[in-house]
């Protein structure tokens, strides 16, 4: 064996070598360790320090966006209220029986892709032509993207705000802000079912409970992307939203593609 001072001498043999950076190109050290005369191991890293902490930075960087967005898309998701026939459909699954669910079908798949110049599209039609079906699909397009959606139809949205009433002493609990503030700041907004709810009518008639938070909504989603669905008529909407009708309606409509369709209702196949 040999001594300890011998092992020592041998081992502080290393050969010093510059190469440009891999990065940068700059002249960087790394250092080739030889044992007796055998290559043994190389220290130092391809790039520079400086790069190399360029890297680690950048790191960091991509880890806390990743976090973030994260963070938005299990926001949205428990803000979402998806019903059950719903869940696990895709575009595949929509079969289109006449021309304007062909339409549908394909203005839906357009606009998943971003490939429209419109912000919102606005589905009208009798029940079970399968506008929430294609409603569905998009938001799970873009959570497959990526982004933050919501989806919900307005009936749960007006119950879910309607149950943050008594919570006012309950600082843990959702507040109507923490809801409109979510629907605010999706990347998209899928509102189903417009005109479905049931508010007790106010002195004149009019829902107008229901129409002022319907006004807040589509007001703070001017300029996003949205897609709003109805079984009713533009008639049918100002009649039941009274002095605020026109002015919900024109944002709903903002920049939007209205998209009818027509057919009979896919559900009560089997029932003529």
């Amino acid at each position: 064996m040999k001594p300890l001072k011998s092992i020592m001498k041998s081992q502080d043999k290393r050969n010093v070598k510059i190469k440009p950076c891999e990065e940068c190109g700059k002249n960087n050290e790394h250092y080739d360790l030889y044992i007796d005369g055998e290559f043994k191991t190389r220290i130092g890293s391809d790039i520079c320090f400086s790069c190399q902490m360029k890297k680690e930075d950048e790191q960091i960087r991509r880890e806390a966006r990743e976090s973030r967005i994260n963070a938005r898309i299990a926001k949205a998701k428990n803000y979402s209220v998806i019903p059950f026939e719903l869940e696990g459909v895709s575009f595949q699954d929509y079969k289109p029986e006449n021309q304007t669910q062909k339409d549908a079908y394909d203005l839906s798949v357009k606009f998943a892709k971003g490939e429209m110049d419109r912000t919102t599209l606005f589905f009208q039609g009798d029940t079970g032509l399968g506008k929430s079906h294609l409603s569905y699909c998009i938001h799970q397009h873009y959570i497959n993207d990526r982004k933050a959606s919501i989806f919900i139809d307005l009936p749960s949205l007006l119950s879910e705000i309607r149950s943050t009433y008594g919570n006012k002493n309950d600082w843990r609990a959702r507040t109507q802000d923490d809801i409109m503030n979510a629907l605010k700041e999706a990347d998209l907004l899928v509102l189903d079912d417009i005109g479905a709810e049931y508010v007790k009518p106010d002195a004149n008639g009019y829902e107008s409970w229901a129409a002022d938070i319907l006004f807040q909504i589509a007001n703070s989603r001017q300029g996003k992307k949205n897609i709003y669905t109805t079984n009713f008529t533009s008639r049918d909407l100002t009649k039941k939203y009274g002095m605020m009708s026109k002015r919900i309606i024109s944002r709903l409509m903002n920049n939007s593609k209205v998209i009818k369709v027509e057919g009979k209702d896919h559900r009560l196949k089997g029932l003529e």
